[in-house]
């Protein structure tokens, strides 16, 4: 370990997924080291990584940003020697955390256009969220996306994990241990910290931007959440299986009791393609994939078994994937399919099986956020993120350094050390 001094060269970053503890654990550890608060710009997934506007943010610095493992941008961070931590919540305090950051913010802040789209209310809302046809389409099609962020980094080894709830309930010890593994500190400095960053002082501090600072908590969600929500995130997958991995779980009795079906996927959800065709990182367009998702209740059961088939040959992992069932996240036949069929996914992600693996599966994702692909060929792919155990938290997950023989390959960050 380095001795602790305040002047010292480091940079700090902290990848997660939103409404997680990102600010607060960024303002602890800024006071921490005394280090300035920096804006990180988001790489371009589908561009050659270009690390100058990176390099400019100087030689000590603390930032939060929510993305993906991408190689590139990896190897980046362990040149630079940069020190990543991840923050994970309670999914349902997650989701509520961000529905109230929309409902404030959006408009006075960058927040995803279909997020705002899907959640803002410009109703007077409540303390307890009322279902809307935004909210549940929110919580069928976007949300898990958003957990998988921090899935993702900690699935790896390549972060730091840190509890919220451990922060709220022992903020001081679970910060000396984060702290002691990077670099020791005085743990009068770490009261201080701890002191300067509490939610009224961190009110007090940004004035008219105090309602950033919600009042944090955990377990709210049991009384903010419609009972309907929770039972998408009890049943619908990729939910259940994020959450266990995460180590959260849901009340008992909302898990045991009966509870009413989960309604089907409507017609938009069900089209694997739309009618204006796929789309993808800026500036890359295609034709459409001759793929349709069909509706199970108009089709006979000969016709729901084919359809059935069909789905799972195309979620199967890509016959000529080296590391197929073995290396998340999965890149799927139909993904395979894709990338052969469009020349400009091969010339921004020509190492699909490797260093591209993570990015292109990013955009195969993400384009179901125009309606392109139905759910049935998104959630395999997060579902394979959770097929290993779970990160340890004690309070602190440490992360791996993966064998050399890795770096810079498509296994590098997944050596298992717990």
């Amino acid at each position: 370990m380095t001795t602790y001094h305040p002047q010292s060269n480091l940079k700090i970053l902290l990848v997660s997924t939103p409404k997680t503890g990102n600010t607060w654990l960024k303002s602890l550890l800024a006071l921490a080291y005394d280090l300035p608060v920096v804006e990180f710009p988001m790489p371009e997934f589908w561009r050659d990584f270009d690390s100058e506007q990176f390099d400019k943010l100087g030689p000590r610095w603390i930032a939060h940003q929510h993305l993906p493992p991408y190689q590139a941008f990896v190897d980046w961070t362990r040149e630079r020697n940069i020190v990543l931590a991840t923050t994970v919540r309670h999914p349902g305090d997650t989701l509520v955390s961000l529905d109230y950051y929309v409902q404030n913010f959006a408009g006075k802040t960058y927040i995803d256009p279909q997020t705002v789209k899907l959640l803002l209310n410009k109703e007077t809302r409540s303390s307890r969220i009322e279902v809307s046809d935004g909210f549940e389409a929110y919580v069928r099609t976007k949300f898990f996306k958003a957990l998988n962020f921090s899935i993702a980094w900690l699935q790896r080894d390549l972060s730091y994990g840190i509890r919220y709830e451990d922060l709220w309930y022992s903020p001081l010890e679970t910060l000396q241990a984060l702290t002691d593994e990077i670099r020791p500190v005085p743990q009068p400095v770490l009261k201080n910290a701890v002191a300067k960053s509490r939610i009224e002082q961190m009110r007090s501090n940004v004035g008219e931007d105090r309602d950033f600072f919600r009042g944090g908590g955990v377990g709210g969600w049991r009384s903010s959440l419609p009972r309907s929500i929770i039972e998408l995130l009890d049943q619908s997958p990729p939910y259940p299986a994020q959450l266990r991995w995460l180590g959260y779980d849901l009340d008992p009795e909302i898990a045991d009791c009966e509870t009413q079906s989960i309604k089907s996927l409507n017609s938009k959800e069900q089209q694997a393609v739309s009618s204006t065709g796929l789309t993808a990182a800026p500036q890359m367009h295609s034709p459409r994939l001759l793929v349709m998702a069909q509706d199970y209740g108009k089709a006979s059961p000969a016709a729901v078994h084919s359809i059935q088939d069909h789905h799972s040959r195309l979620n199967a992992p890509a016959s000529d994937d080296p590391h197929a069932g073995r290396l998340p996240p999965l890149i799927t036949n139909l993904g395979a399919r894709l990338y052969r069929s469009r020349p400009d996914l091969q010339q921004a992600f020509p190492d699909l099986y490797g260093r591209d693996r993570v990015a292109f599966s990013h955009w195969f994702t993400e384009i179901a956020d125009e309606g392109a692909l139905a759910n049935a060929f998104i959630i395999p792919v997060y579902q394979s993120w959770v097929q290993n155990r779970g990160p340890t938290f004690s309070p602190v997950h440490l992360p791996c350094q993966p064998p050399s023989s890795l770096e810079g390959t498509a296994m590098a960050g997944t050596e298992i050390c717990r």
